[in-house]
C-alpha cells in the first residue's frame, strides 16, 4: 500500500512539472519562457534526487525561473542557433563542389556529436553550478566527454523516450519533456560527481 501511495505521488509529481512547465513557457510567451521553464524543470529535479524539501512546488518553480532567467535564455538560444546552422549546412552539403563534400560531412558530424553533448548536459549544469556563461559550455563538454557510460546513457534514455512518444503520444500531454528530465539529472549529478 505504502508503495502505491508512493507511485501515485510520484506520477502526481510529474504532472504537476509538466503544469508548471506549460504555465511559465506561456508566461515567458514561449520564445523567452521555453528555456527558462526546462530549466526549472531540471532545478526542482535535482532538489528532489538530492532529497531536498520542496514545501511548495509552484513557488519553488517560479524561483528557478526566474533565478535561471538569463543564462537559460542565452545559452538555450546560443545553442539552438548553432544546431539549426549545422542542420541547415548538412541539408545542403549535396550542393557543395565535389571536392569538399567529404571534409563538409566530416566537419558536420564533429560539430553534431560536439552539440548533442553539450545539449545533453546543458540544462543540468545550468542548476547545477553558479558559473559565468562561457563556462557552462566547457563544463557540460567536460563532464559529458569525462564518462563514455554517461553518454550512452542517455543516447539510450532519448531513444527510448522518443519511441515511447511516438508509440504513445497521450504520455507527453500529461508528462511532458518531466520524466526525461528525471533520467538527464539523475545521469548528469553522477557524471558531475565523477568530474569534480
Amino acid at each position: 500500500m505504502l508503495k502505491s501511495a508512493k507511485i501515485v505521488n510520484f506520477i502526481y509529481m510529474v504532472f504537476c512539472l509538466h503544469i508548471q512547465w506549460l504555465l511559465h513557457v506561456v508566461k515567458g510567451f514561449i520564445i523567452v519562457g521555453i528555456f527558462p521553464s526546462t530549466a526549472a524543470v531540471y532545478a526542482v529535479i535535482r532538489d528532489l534526487l538530492l532529497k531536498k524539501e520542496i514545501d511548495s512546488l509552484s513557488y519553488t518553480f517560479s524561483n528557478y525561473y526566474s533565478h535561471n532567467f538569463k543564462v537559460a535564455n542565452i545559452l538555450g538560444w546560443l545553442f539552438f542557433a548553432f544546431s539549426g546552422a549545422v542542420i541547415l549546412n548538412f541539408m545542403y552539403i549535396p550542393y557543395y563542389p565535389e571536392s569538399i563534400r567529404i571534409f563538409m560531412y566530416g566537419m558536420i558530424v564533429f560539430l553534431a556529436v560536439i552539440l548533442m553533448v553539450a545539449w545533453f548536459y546543458l540544462f543540468p549544469s545550468v542548476v547545477h553550478f553558479d558559473f559565468p556563461v562561457h563556462i557552462y559550455i566547457i563544463g557540460s563538454l567536460k563532464t559529458g566527454f569525462s564518462s563514455l557510460f554517461g553518454l550512452l546513457l542517455h543516447i539510450m534514455t532519448i531513444c527510448i523516450f522518443v519511441i515511447t512518444l511516438l508509440k504513445f503520444p497521450a504520455i507527453y500531454f500529461f508528462f511532458g519533456i518531466t520524466p526525461l528530465a528525471f533520467a538527464q539529472m539523475s545521469i548528469s549529478l553522477y557524471g558531475f560527481n565523477k568530474v569534480l
